[in-house]
């Protein structure tokens, strides 16, 4: 049977084989958190060049499409992203809306109309 003397020995040697397991592991720990520091810091000019290059005429997709990954935080005072969105949306929806023509266009004829539909029609452009 072992003595409490030999068990505490074997814990410390399996102990301290952990201990040695955990060093590289430590030093990575301690340079991922300095490299994280370092790409916090950069943040901020990144996203006021990000916006530079907008106002410049890029594009947040041409930007994109180059490789510049769009800012986590946008610089203060610039919130003009959603909006110009919008505005890109309205006039296409307005200009589709309106080549319909009229609501009835989008009605489709009943059997047998069809033909008095493009008769009238044929006569009135005419």
């Amino acid at each position: 049977m072992a003595s409490a003397h030999d068990i505490m020995q074997r814990m410390r040697e399996v102990q301290a084989a952990r201990e040695k397991a955990f060093e590289p592991l430590a030093e990575i720990l301690g340079q991922r958190a300095e490299l994280q520091r370092q790409l916090a810091a950069l943040d901020a000019p990144y996203a006021e060049a990000f916006a530079a290059a907008e106002a410049g005429g890029w594009t947040a997709e041409e930007l994109k499409g180059i490789g510049a990954e769009e800012p986590a935080k946008r610089p203060k005072g610039r919130p003009r992203g959603k909006r110009a969105a919008a505005k890109k949306a309205t006039p296409e929806t307005a200009s589709t809306d309106s080549s319909t023509g009229s609501p009835a266009a989008a009605v489709p004829p009943q059997n047998g109309a069809a033909g008095a539909e493009t008769a009238t029609a044929g006569s009135a452009t005419g």
